[in-house]
């Protein structure tokens, strides 16, 4: 009887030499070595199934961020531990950190070196001013500028100024109450001393000149939005606020004016060259990230 002939129990005894069981055993190895070096192939460090060690934040280009430097990063830009940290604070200062390296990593590209903290910070620089400077290059219009400046008015306004007094009546005032108090203080006129005996003024509003921006943060968004629109010797409509009855008196009122374009068209140039190199800055940003391979340990993306 032959080899290929034999029964299949006599293949697989030890007691007797078969050639179909060495080919068997050969075969069964030889998958069993493939599927180790596939394993190690794509679960070794660097590669994109890899997980992120535990010393590291992330993993950008097969180049690690280290927790260590994630967390100093955090305390330097918010002075908090990695326990104390919000989710927003952590993704911004990861954001920021990711960014680093691949401006870094693109200098390197250009031919830089980066073995130093402060070559480092130089390579940011330099790729974030050769974007800037193709923004600077290209010169707008005269109609790409005036387009920009419709758009953006606000932006060219001067400060507005206001000096506002803000008195308050108790929470559920009547209606008769709320209409004597405003008699009383149209009566009053300028007099604040007057005014102040018909109905307490809030600390909300100071007794000065302030700019919008300051009232805004004095008075809160709401009374804020009636009291812009307010002319000197006006007094709004009542307000109704967890804290009470606000009535609202304008001593003065300068709204913002914009300026025209012929006399801050430099300004308005140099806005636009600003904003366009941010535009840039942006655009090479998602491009470096989009060809990068970016690994972030788990808890932290």
């Amino acid at each position: 009887m032959t080899d290929d002939t034999r029964p299949a129990a006599d293949t697989w005894s030890l007691a007797r030499p078969s050639a179909r069981r060495s080919l068997i055993l050969c075969a069964i190895g030889a998958l069993l070595g493939l599927a180790i070096a596939g394993l190690g192939l794509f679960t070794a460090k660097g590669t994109r199934t890899s997980s992120v060690p535990a010393e590291d934040v992330a993993v950008v280009n097969q180049v690690p961020i280290l927790m260590s430097d994630y967390i100093a990063q955090l305390r330097a830009l918010y002075d908090v531990s990695l326990g104390q940290a919000t989710p927003a604070q952590k993704r911004k200062a990861l954001d920021d950190m990711i960014s680093e390296e691949l401006h870094v990593q693109r200098g390197v590209e250009l031919g830089l070196q980066s073995d130093t903290i402060e070559v480092r910070q130089s390579l940011v620089g330099a790729v974030e001013a050769q974007t800037a400077a193709d923004a600077v290059m290209a010169q707008p219009t005269e109609a790409d500028l005036r387009a920009y400046y419709d758009k953006n008015r606000e932006t060219f306004q001067s400060e507005g100024v206001m000096h506002v007094a803000d008195h308050v009546l108790p929470p559920g005032s009547s209606q008769q109450a709320i209409a004597a108090a405003l008699a009383g203080l149209r009566a009053a006129g300028p007099d604040s001393a007057a005014a102040d005996r018909i109905a307490p003024r809030s600390a909300k509003a100071g007794d000065e000149d302030e700019f919008y921006f300051a009232a805004r943060i004095h008075l809160g968004n709401r009374l804020f939005s009636v009291a812009r629109h307010l002319k000197a010797g006006e007094i709004s409509p009542p307000i109704a606020l967890s804290d009470g009855v606000h009535l609202l008196v304008m001593q003065q009122n300068v709204e913002p004016v914009v300026a025209p374009f012929a006399t801050i068209r430099d300004k308005v140039l140099t806005s636009y060259v600003d904003s366009q190199s941010k535009l840039l800055t942006a655009a090479n940003d998602n491009f470096l990230r989009k060809r990068a391979d970016i690994q972030i340990a788990t808890g932290y993306q």
